[in-house]
């Protein structure tokens, strides 16, 4: 990889994270607030932030939302809705002259791990990105997919109950985003309202009904595992997000494919899971690394 000095960035729904990459390391990291229904508003933190870097080789962007990397055009933005139908990758080159990527947040997460870590040399993968919703992408004999029109990888609106998909609540990210982790996890404990730290907090003081609610929280994220490994068979799941922090976690998940496995006739393969190497600058690093790949580095 040339030893470009990137900018990069990660816009979220309420901050912009950023930071400098440079041989393979990532420094001077910051963020700054999202101000996401004005688009003059969103671009003058950005202008700041470039401005203030001084010198650099190119700018990549880790965005929400349907983004085509090609174009540089946001079909849409998430919860950022002024990015909506602006090419940002045009704006910004016309405005600094050099080179600018945009890439989906949850790819760049993805790239991240193939260019950099756990999946570094692997052909086929699924990604998945527990959050608020869940994100996620395929790898494809070593590349990432991006899919016809854009939507590969979009697990959060998979549905589970076909008889009920016009009502909200059926798809994966109700049951294995954190609100369906808080939900589970109240119908097992009683407990209203936990955040994820809390829960992992109670499960080591011993509680065992909130240790049940996260069992049917793994059990349903296994089903949709098992799944996606006869969609796509991969040889490796990679488990992103913040709860992927928590090695208790990655563990029940694990024991929930096994008993999952069991029920499953036709239980060809048994999904292997890792946790991903990059957490909250996951998307920073794959943003730089899909500069990398459209530069043809």
């Amino acid at each position: 990889m040339a030893k470009r000095k990137l900018l990069v960035f990660d816009a979220g729904g309420s901050a912009i994270k950023y930071g400098i990459f440079c041989a393979g390391e990532l420094s001077n990291e910051g963020f700054v607030p999202t101000n996401g229904d004005d688009l003059d508003a969103f671009l003058a933190s950005i202008r700041e932030v470039v401005e203030a870097a001084g010198m650099i080789d190119g700018i990549a962007f880790s965005l929400p939302g349907i983004i085509d990397p090609e174009s540089g055009f946001a079909k849409t933005g998430g919860a950022i809705r002024c990015l909506y139908g602006v090419n940002l990758r045009e704006i910004l080159e016309q405005e600094y002259g050099v080179a600018v990527a945009v890439m989906n947040d949850a790819k760049c997460a993805a790239l991240a791990e193939l260019g950099f870590g756990c999946l570094k040399g692997v052909d086929d993968a699924v990604v998945i990105v527990f959050g608020t919703g869940i994100g996620g992408a395929l790898i494809v004999n070593g590349k990432l997919l991006l899919g016809s029109h854009l939507v590969s990888g979009e697990f959060s609106v998979i549905h589970d109950d076909v008889n009920h998909m016009a009502e909200p609540g059926n798809e994966f990210w109700a049951h294995c985003g954190i609100a369906g982790l808080s939900v589970a996890v109240e119908r097992a404990s009683g407990l209203k309202g936990l955040s994820g730290i809390e829960v992992f907090q109670k499960i080591r003081a011993g509680n065992t009904d909130v240790e049940d609610g996260l069992r049917e929280f793994c059990r349903m994220a296994a089903w949709h595992m098992y799944n996606l490994q006869v969609i796509t068979d991969p040889q490796v799941f990679a488990i992103g997000g913040g709860i992927s922090n928590e090695p208790l976690f990655i563990d029940y998940l694990r024991e929930a494919i096994v008993d999952v496995g069991e029920l499953i006739p036709q239980h060809f393969v048994e999904p292997k899971v890792v946790p991903c190497t990059y957490k909250g600058s996951a998307n920073l690093v794959g943003a730089a690394y899909a500069f990398e790949l459209q530069e043809g580095e």
